[in-house]
């Protein structure tokens, strides 16, 4: 919002401006400070209020967003919003193609992960960054489309071909494809699954490897992905229990960039782990991930900026 003028203000009023455009959070605890009576807001130059209290979920979005105006140009964010806007219907699409027909689109696959990856070249941050925002109802699509912009990022990072970098971006799209092959009432069931219920869902991997298989030449390594990425480097993962280098590069690939979505994700029934607590689990996680190439990702991504 753009504040026009705050009315009433007492205690330090230097410290509460006139008028500005409202960018991060704490420009908000000023006026609150202030102890102000109004905020007179021109709609005009800003948002409008949309007539009902904020969430919690309303208010992270509103952080977060002014977190990521701190770190990209407003122009960065826009082509991020765009991108999103365009492929997130295409990821939706594609995954529920699965559910309903038992296949999907390649094609379309790979024209999604181009446009990933166009957007993702000069700057993958703030698209990432404006992935962490999942409501109930696209979760499952903008996390598989933020999992492949990780494994695009990853992937260029560790100096691999664009060739492999697109089958990677591809990978992540439909990592999880075989959840839609779930019953929903599983999927989304509100109280603890019982073991049954447990093992169907762990079946996932394995039901999106069959699906994906049955597509005439598709690329191993996207296969890799879909089976291997809940495989755990100390052997205790799922399905096969692989260890260490059986595991392949790719699904490793897969882990590091599946989890840290998880755990960075703000949803409407979760706060987000920060990213510093997110890195810092996943260091300590003793046997989950490859060591050498979370260290890759830590050093690659996180430190030099580039998540």
């Amino acid at each position: 919002m753009y504040v026009e003028e705050v009315e009433g203000r007492g205690g330090d009023w230097r410290e509460c401006p006139g008028a500005f455009l409202i960018r991060t959070s704490e420009q908000i605890e000023r006026i609150l400070h202030c102890n102000a009576m109004s905020a007179v807001i021109n709609v005009d130059k800003g948002r409008d209020v949309e007539g009902k209290s904020i969430s919690e979920f309303s208010k992270a979005q509103i952080d977060h967003e002014a977190e990521l105006l701190r770190d990209f140009s407003p122009e960065e964010i826009q082509q991020a919003k765009s991108t999103i806007a365009n492929t997130a219907p295409k990821v939706r699409e594609l995954l529920l193609s699965a559910h309903g027909h038992g296949t999907i689109s390649m094609a379309s696959a790979t024209e999604t992960v181009g446009e990933i990856m166009r957007s993702t070249l000069g700057q993958s941050g703030a698209l990432i960054g404006l992935t962490k925002l999942k409501s109930r109802d696209e979760g499952t699509f903008i996390h598989c489309l933020a999992v492949s912009a990780l494994m695009i990022t990853f992937g260029r990072s560790l100096g691999l071909g664009e060739d492999t970098v697109e089958l990677l971006g591809v990978g992540g799209l439909v990592h999880d494809i075989g959840k839609m092959t779930i019953p929903i009432s599983i999927l989304q069931k509100a109280s603890k699954l019982d073991e049954k219920e447990f093992q169907v869902i762990r079946s996932h991997p394995d039901r999106g490897y069959h699906l994906l298989a049955q597509i005439k030449n598709i690329s191993p390594l996207i296969l890799e992905v879909c089976k291997h990425h809940h495989e755990k480097y100390d052997g205790s993962g799922y399905p096969n229990g692989l260890r260490a280098d059986e595991i392949p590069f790719s699904a490793r690939i897969a882990a590091i960039c599946d989890v840290y979505d998880a755990l960075t994700t703000i949803r409407s029934y979760k706060k987000a782990w920060t990213q510093a607590q997110a890195v810092d689990l996943m260091l300590n996680a003793r046997g989950h991930f490859d060591p050498k190439l979370l260290r890759e990702f830590v050093a690659r991504l996180v430190i030099d900026g580039k998540i």
